[in-house]
C-alpha cells in the first residue's frame, strides 16, 4: 500500500498548503462608509490556527475494514472495526482539519508460514489511538458536500499484532465520501476506505502489514462560528488577483503512437490526481500551485502552472496553459526519500474551455500534450516517456467573480 501512504503525504502537504492560503483567499473589504454604532458586536474568541474556520463540528462514525482479496487473505484473514469521534475545523472553501481519537479492534487469524505445525495462529487484539485528518469538500451544497480525505492515526495494541508484528502501528486510510445535511445543525456521513496497518520499521523490522478496504458511517454535529475578519484588501503574496479558487481534477494521458509500447515501464498511461490553487488577475493571466498523485510507478509530483485567459465571458473561458512537475518516483512509503527513489520532471502544455455551473462553480476540460524526462538519481527513474490526453476538473471559486 505505498500508494497510501504516499496519497497521505501528498494530502499533508496540500493541507499546509490550505492552512498558509485561508488567511489570503478572502473577499476584500467593503471599502464603503460604515454608520457608526454604540452596540458593542460579540466579541469572537481567538482559535489558533483555525481562526478562519467557519464551522467546528464534533463527529462520531463507526468503521468496518475487509482485508483485500489480492493481499493473500490466507496470511491475513483479520477484520478490523473501528469506533472513532472527532473535533473538525471546516474552511470556509472546502478545507477541513480533524483530529481524532479511536478504538480499534481486529479480529481473525493468521495462516502460519510454511514449515509451521499450527494450522492457524489466533491474531485478534485491541488498540487506542489517534491522529489528525485532511479533508476537501470539493463540492460544498447547502445540503450535500462529497469529498476526499486522509488520515493517519498512531495506534498502541493490546499485544504485537498481527502475530509475531509489534504493539506499535500506523494506521492510515485514504477515501472519499458524502456528507447530508439532515437538520439545521446535523449531518450524516458515510466515506469508502482504503486501509493500511504497519509500523513502517520506524521502531524495529519485521512488521507484518496489513491492507484492506471498509465503509464508515457517522453523525456530525455542527456549530457555526463567526470567521476572523480576514477580508482585507491586499493579503500576501499576490494583491492584484482579482479571484481565487482551488482546482481539484483527474488527467489521463496516453503514451504517443511512435513510443515503444512494447517497454514494460512506458506502456502505461499516466493517470493523476491533483489539487491546485488559483490565483486570477485581472490581465487574464492566472497562476496555480499544485500537488498530484500518479498510479504510474507510485509517483508524487509538485509544480506551477501558468494560464492565459484569452478569451473571457460571464459564463465561459477558453484558455491554453503549460506548467511543470518535479516528480518523486519509486517507494513512497517514507517521507525522506530512500536510496532507489528517482526524480523527473513532467512538462505539459494543454488548452481547453471552463464553464460556470453555478455562481462559484466552474467545469473545465483540456486536451494537451506531455512529457516525462529520462530523470536522474536512484534507480527508479521513469524511462522517456511522451503522451497526450484530456483533463476534466471541478473550480471552486471565492472571490466576487467580476463581469468582463
Amino acid at each position: 500500500m505505498k500508494w497510501l501512504c504516499f496519497f497521505v503525504h501528498v494530502v499533508a502537504a496540500s493541507s499546509l498548503l490550505a492552512l498558509a492560503a485561508s488567511g489570503f483567499g478572502q473577499d476584500p473589504a467593503d471599502s464603503s462608509p460604515q454608520p457608526q454604532s454604540t452596540v458593542h458586536p460579540e466579541q469572537r474568541r481567538h482559535v489558533p490556527v483555525f481562526g478562519n474556520a467557519e464551522e467546528f463540528a464534533l463527529s462520531g462514525d463507526v468503521e468496518y475494514y475487509a482485508p483485500l482479496d489480492g493481499f493473500n487473505r490466507q496470511n491475513r484473514d483479520i477484520d478490523l472495526q473501528a469506533a472513532t469521534i472527532a473535533v473538525a475545523a471546516h474552511m470556509r472553501h472546502g478545507w477541513e482539519f480533524q483530529f481524532n481519537g479511536l478504538v480499534l479492534r481486529a479480529n481473525g487469524h493468521r495462516t502460519p508460514p510454511s514449515g509451521v505445525s499450527e494450522p492457524q495462529i489466533p491474531s485478534s487484539a485491541q488498540a487506542l489511538g489517534g491522529g489528525p485528518l485532511a479533508r476537501w469538500n470539493f463540492l460544498q451544497l447547502s445540503r450535500f458536500r462529497p469529498f476526499v480525505d486522509a488520515g493517519a492515526d498512531f495506534v498502541l495494541f493490546d499485544r504485537p499484532w498481527p502475530t509475531y508484528g509489534t504493539i506499535n502501528n500506523f494506521f492510515l486510510r485514504a477515501g472519499g465520501g458524502v456528507s447530508v445535511r439532515i437538520s439545521h445543525s446535523y449531518w450524516i456521513e458515510s466515506t469508502f476506505y482504503r486501509a493500511h496497518v504497519s509500523n513502517g520499521e520506524c521502531f524495529c523490522q519485521g512488521n507484518p502489514a496489513w491492507n484492506g478496504t471498509g465503509l464508515s458511517l457517522g453523525l456530525r454535529r455542527s456549530f457555526s462560528h463567526e470567521p476572523e475578519n480576514s477580508n482585507k484588501p491586499g493579503r500576501w503574496p499576490f494583491r492584484n488577483a482579482d479571484e481565487n479558487a482551488w482546482i481539484s481534477g483527474v488527467e489521463d494521458y496516453t503514451p504517443s503512437p511512435g513510443l515503444n509500447r512494447q517497454n514494460g515501464k512506458v506502456e502505461d498511461d499516466m493517470r493523476q490526481l491533483r489539487i491546485s490553487r488559483a490565483w486570477h488577475f485581472p490581465n487574464h493571466l492566472e497562476l496555480q500551485l499544485g500537488g498530484m498523485v500518479q498510479s504510474t510507478n507510485t509517483t508524487l509530483g509538485f509544480g506551477p502552472i501558468l494560464r492565459w485567459n484569452f478569451l473571457q465571458r460571464e459564463r465561459w473561458r477558453l484558455f491554453s496553459d503549460g506548467g511543470v512537475d518535479f516528480l518523486q518516483t519509486g517507494s513512497t512509503a517514507y517521507i525522506n526519500p530512500g536510496k532507489d527513489d528517482g526524480y523527473n520532471f513532467f512538462p505539459r502544455v494543454r488548452a481547453g474551455v471552463s464553464f460556470r455551473l453555478y455562481p462559484s462553480y466552474w467545469l473545465e476540460t483540456t486536451l494537451g500534450w506531455a512529457h516525462v524526462t529520462s530523470g536522474f538519481g536512484g534507480s527508479s527513474q521513469l524511462l522517456p516517456w511522451s503522451g497526450q490526453g484530456a483533463t476534466v476538473s471541478l473550480r471552486h471559486t471565492f472571490r466576487g467573480f467580476r463581469h468582463f
